[in-house]
């Protein structure tokens, strides 16, 4: 008898995956289906609480509640680039987030903020959640836009830059734990691949060096603190 049940019930859930366009808003209206769990996905600087509580749920909300409007209020969160929800019966809602990506920790009225490739300050704390990215003084566009780059096109490199300034000649120096990265802006993704080839030649050689300089076309130039070599060519 236990069997048969079961069998009736997984029969029951099968048919529930095709239900017509009217399924949702019948069966929104058995309490079978209310909301009881909800799972975060994707969610590394934000609060899951955050994100369950922009989906604004009532008491007994149903998981057959409307899923566009619920995106459409994870989505409006600052830090959420998009969302979606998907529905795991009998009772649960997953909600599955993309964070807008940090580029940097800028100074702010009441210390380090956390802000995306445009400027725009993102809620994220890190006192609270690691914010492993490089220190700016300032938001500045140029500075922010030379780091997206890195970021986009070698993230072990990004890793390693522990700050970011503005230079002279509209030049973005990237300080790294040992050494610097001179660059000019915009900030080809070719010069980042390259300058990234010629620091792993380096530590593969047991080579020392206190900077790269990226801003002539074709060459990254190695700065080393015996100068005995002036220069490393690299295709860029």
């Amino acid at each position: 008898m236990i069997r048969a049940k079961w069998v009736v019930v997984a029969v029951a859930m099968a048919g529930l995956v095709s239900v017509p366009w009217w399924g949702p808003w019948t069966l929104g209206h058995f309490r079978f289906f209310a909301v009881q769990r909800v799972e975060v996905d994707g969610a590394r600087y934000l609060a899951p609480a955050t994100i369950v509580a922009a989906l604004a749920l009532k008491p007994g909300a149903s998981v057959w509640s409307n899923r566009t409007e619920m995106e459409r209020r994870v989505g409006a969160l600052a830090g959420v680039r998009s969302a979606s929800v998907s529905r795991h019966l009998p009772y649960t809602l997953v909600v599955a987030v993309v964070e807008v990506e940090p580029v940097a920790l800028a100074e702010g009225p009441a210390g380090l903020v956390a802000v995306d490739e445009s400027g725009r300050p993102l809620p994220y704390d890190p006192v609270v959640v690691p914010v492993d990215v490089p220190v700016v003084e300032r938001a500045d566009a140029r500075i922010l836009a030379a780091l997206e780059t890195v970021r986009a096109t070698d993230l072990g490199l990004f890793a390693d830059i522990a700050a970011a300034r503005a230079a002279a000649g509209g030049a973005v120096v990237l300080e790294l734990e040992a050494g610097r990265l001179r660059v000019a802006t915009p900030l080809d993704p070719a010069v980042v691949r390259a300058m990234s080839a010629v620091r792993r030649d380096l530590a593969a050689h047991g080579q020392e060096w206190v900077e790269l300089d990226g801003r002539f076309r074709g060459w990254v130039v190695v700065r080393r603190s015996d100068a005995a070599r002036p220069g490393q060519k690299a295709a860029a």
